[in-house]
């Protein structure tokens, strides 16, 4: 992850695995890793709300940007023991880097999905 980040090694970071489900189905698994020292005492009642919203109105952080890859991969040995995969033989993956308003990067996350569940839309303006 920090490579990834293009933060020293010895940078401490969080890390954060969350699961979705739909009907009882465990559809998407993330897993998220933050910069400590921007993203100080993250408990595990933040985890289980809303990390952004502690980010932006309790540590006074803006968000700004997302830089996303999306791709399709074979499952991996986690994706076989945290997803309902129902037999499908990929998962999509979406990486992300986020940025704070100041450029400077403070979370990774890699998002799994079971294909049937996702679906992407986007809205792009083409601007002169």
């Amino acid at each position: 992850m920090h490579k990834k980040m293009d933060i020293p090694p010895d940078t401490p970071v969080w890390q954060v695995v969350r699961t979705r489900e739909i009907a009882g189905e465990v559809v998407i698994v993330d897993r998220d890793c933050f910069i400590e020292n921007v993203v100080p005492k993250l408990s595990l009642e933040v985890c289980e709300q809303s990390i952004y919203e502690y980010i932006e109105n309790e540590l006074g952080l803006t968000i700004a940007f997302a830089h996303k890859e999306i791709v399709v991969e074979l499952p991996t040995a986690e994706d076989h023991r945290l997803l309902s995969l129902n037999g499908a033989p990929n998962v999509v993956v979406i990486r992300s880097l986020v940025y704070l308003e100041d450029s400077s990067v403070f979370q990774y996350t890699e998002s799994r999905h079971r294909p049937d569940k996702f679906r992407f839309v986007d809205f792009a303006r083409r601007e002169k």
